[in-house]
């Protein structure tokens, strides 16, 4: 699974419970177990504790009604044998409570136990230097039904403990009553486990199996929702339905391997248990037919045989539990020493704590000043100061609402008239952005305020800097040089080298022939993962020099596929916003406010699991509305509206160039929209052995560079 999109603030993964954020991978998956119930070792203490004392207490009941019954039949009195009842009916109220406060605690324990290796793996997958990329259905099923596993085996732990202790205390009571008994049950145990342990490595082997294919079904199975739309649109639901019953037959195959070995595990300990008490009984009755038992013993004996039944078999069970668990502290050990895609500098000189301040080394770039945590934003539907406008009948910003049944079909795909279809906004309309504003509007952008203006933007300062907000405010104050991006012979996976400059403080295009050398370039300014070869700078410093909270917090990148967040329209507007007036720019310039208008529940409407609410144009435009509400002083957007129609993009395309004036913006695309709006375009082309860049306006590629004309027109 890939990394999720950056974000224009920088975050610390969440800690682990009752485990640092800095703590080393376990060196085994049995380490990584045994650590995890060590986390709870009070909760086990205790749970072993009553659980024994339950276990003890079922075990003193044919002890006590042997004995019982002996002092009747030897002229026992009435008041000696209601005494042994009260006693009998004592062992009983132990054994209740035992059981009660043990089960409590072995729950306590297993969920905990649990919820910290969740959170180990939580914390593996989201860390800021990436490096896991399983498919999300894997992922779901490690921090599901392995991490169940693993907390199941705390109680599994609190049980045997109280198996071992009766068994040894029946053995013990036992061999005072007659020693071969004793040494019976001895002997009977030790072979159970020595036969369960030859066992127990094939269920291990194969319950590994079971979860991995089950994991695989479950990733198909995410994917193929995910894409139900799209399979319907091509025709391709029964191919994607056979290939899940292939998949989901293996996975039935393996449960049943799995099943197979843990039920001859188990029937083993049952043939065991079996032919003991059938022992039992023949050498007691031996015994007491030559005298050597009394009727006492005799009641005592064959009950406790047949009680320690249940104890072996929670000792037979617990080999099978160890197996699971182990196989499933492996693919959780899988994930957590999986290493990072990248190094991050400033780890060195510590995480801050939430809402603190760190210092980055000088020699990582200038100073930085990072400060953590944003405060909760709201949008509002209705008009007025900071809030996402509403189009009125007369306002420039209304616009025609998506056409049901559109889907993600692009704009190639629809037909005139097609859902996204915007209306261009007319002179002076009320919902017009900050920049087309008179002076002196309420929301109008620093460019057109005086000089002393609070809230100026980068383009008050001129394009020869790159910061985000005054010191001191919300915002994230950095200074790295000019601001200029810069690719110095960067090898791309394809083994294409590109050279190129992005200069701060202006909107460039880059167009690539090859999607995946997009997706690459992407990734690479997202530092998912380093280049093999050259580098990449911002402002003259290696991005691979910059602590990632710092490149994080200056430049932002907003991939092809952003997320959205679950959550309301609002919740994602203002994800990354840090003020109501932020949040309403980027809503406008993205014409996301026509998605809150257009909304059941305006900015309150719920978008479901990664926008499922939504349709494609209109996931879209919310994305780039939180990508530009965050003001970030460098932008990276891939394809940003390959799902809206020509008209709603040549809109949003002129607003976003207005609202990042005087900012650093990439735009790493083909349309010919976008590429039309930037000041300078480059243009990767030719195969990876003879790649080739080319620069220039749009309009004189157009004209000069046939290759470039057959990429932005085809």
């Amino acid at each position: 699974m890939t990394a999720p999109a950056l974000t224009g603030r920088p975050t610390a993964a969440p800690a682990p419970l009752d485990a640092p954020p800095d703590t080393a991978p376990d060196a085994s998956p049995r380490a990584l177990l045994w650590r995890s119930l060590r986390a709870r070792r009070r909760d086990l203490a205790l749970a072993s504790l009553f659980f024994s004392s339950h276990q003890l207490g079922e075990a003193l009941v044919p002890v006590i009604v042997g004995a019982a019954v002996g002092n009747a039949v030897q002229d026992g009195t009435p008041g000696q044998l209601a005494g042994w009842l009260g006693l009998l009916a004592a062992d009983f109220l132990l054994l209740s409570l035992s059981y009660r406060f043990g089960a409590r605690a072995a729950k306590r324990a297993a969920q905990h136990t649990e919820h910290q290796v969740r959170g180990l793996l939580t914390g593996a997958v989201l860390r800021p230097t990436g490096g896991v990329r399983l498919l999300p259905g894997d992922l779901l099923s490690r921090a599901a039904g392995d991490a169940e596993r693993v907390g199941a085996y705390a109680r599994t732990l609190a049980s045997t403990v109280a198996a071992v202790v009766v068994l040894l205390a029946a053995a013990l009571l036992l061999v005072r009553i007659s020693p071969p008994l004793g040494a019976l049950v001895v002997a009977g145990t030790a072979g159970l486990l020595a036969a369960q342990h030859r066992l127990s490595a094939t269920l291990r082997r194969t319950s590994a199996a079971e979860q991995a294919h089950q994991a695989g079904a479950a990733a198909l199975a995410e994917d193929l929702i995910r894409g139900l739309r799209v399979l319907k649109g091509i025709g391709a639901e029964r191919t994607v339905a056979a290939d899940y019953a292939r998949v989901s037959q293996d996975a039935v195959r393996a449960a049943r391997r799995a099943a197979s070995a843990e039920a001859a595990l188990l029937s083993l300990g049952t043939a065991f248990t079996g032919l003991y008490l059938t022992a039992v009984a023949a050498v007691g009755g031996r015994l007491a037919l030559d005298g050597r038992l009394g009727l006492d013993e005799f009641i005592a004996a064959l009950g406790l045989a047949q009680f320690v039944i249940g104890p072996m078999r929670v000792v037979a069970a617990a080999r099978a539990g160890h197996a699971r668990a182990l196989a499933s502290a492996a693919r959780l050990h899988e994930v957590l020493v999986t290493p990072p895609a990248v190094t991050d500098p400033g780890e060195t000189t510590g995480a801050p704590g939430a809402g603190g301040r760190r210092r980055v080394p000088s020699d990582a770039g200038e100073a930085v000043t990072n400060r953590l945590g944003t405060d909760a934003v709201v949008v509002r539907s209705g008009g007025g100061d900071g809030g996402v406008a509403e189009g009125g009948s007369g306002g420039g910003d209304t616009g025609v609402a998506e056409g049901p049944g559109r889907g993600d079909a692009s704009a190639s795909e629809r037909g005139a008239g097609g859902g996204d279809a915007g209306v261009a906004e007319g002179p002076g309309g009320g919902d017009a952005p900050a920049s087309e504003r008179g002076p002196g509007g309420g929301d109008a952008s620093a460019s057109e305020r005086g000089d002393g203006g609070g809230d100026a933007s980068a383009s008050e300062r001129g394009p020869g800097r790159v910061a985000a907000g005054p010191p001191g405010s919300d915002g994230v104050t950095t200074v790295l040089g000019d601001g200029d991006l810069e690719f110095r012979g960067v090898r791309l996976p394809d083994g294409s080298v590109l050279d190129a400059r992005v200069p701060g403080g202006a909107m460039t295009g880059l167009v690539c022939d090859a999607p995946a050398v997009a997706e690459a370039v992407t990734a690479l300014l997202a530092r998912e993962f380093d280049p093999a070869e050259g580098a990449v700078l911002l402002g003259g410093t290696d991005l691979a020099a910059l602590p990632l909270e710092t490149l994080r917090a200056t430049a932002l990148v907003c991939p092809h596929e952003p997320a959205l967040l679950p959550g309301t329209l609002a919740d994602n507007l203002g994800a990354l916003s840090d003020g109501d007036a932020a949040t309403a720019e980027g809503a406008r310039a993205a014409l996301a406010d026509q998605v809150v208008n257009a909304a059941p529940h305006g900015a309150g409407t719920s978008v479901g699991d990664r926008g499922e609410t939504l349709s494609g144009g209109q996931r879209q435009r919310v994305a780039l509305a939180r990508a530009l509400a965050a003001r970030s002083p460098v932008l990276v957007l891939h394809d940003p509206t390959t799902a809206v129609d020509a008209a709603t993009e040549h809109t949003i395309a002129d607003r976003v160039r207005r609202t990042r004036a005087g900012r650093t913006t990439l735009v790493i695309t083909n349309s010919p929209t976008w590429l039309a709006r930037c000041g300078r375009v480059v243009h990767l082309h030719g195969t990876p052995a003879a790649a080739r860049c080319d620069t220039g306006t749009h309009t004189a590629l157009l004209a000069e560079s046939p290759a470039y004309r057959r990429t932005v027109t085809r």
